[in-house]
């Protein structure tokens, strides 16, 4: 019956690691972007003005 519950949380332990990696990793892509999204903003901003 030990044997069985290790399984089991390992299992799970197993199953949330597949949820939770791929949602981190999202969520440091989604930061990224955000970030250099407002540096891209701001160099056009300075294109623009230079022109």
């Amino acid at each position: 019956m030990k044997a069985l519950k290790t399984v089991a949380v390992a299992l799970g332990i197993t199953l949330a690691a597949l949820i939770v990696i791929p949602l981190a990793v999202l969520a440091g892509l989604f930061i990224w972007l955000k970030v250099t999204e407002e540096d891209d903003e701001e160099l056009l901003e300075l294109d623009q003005e230079s022109a």
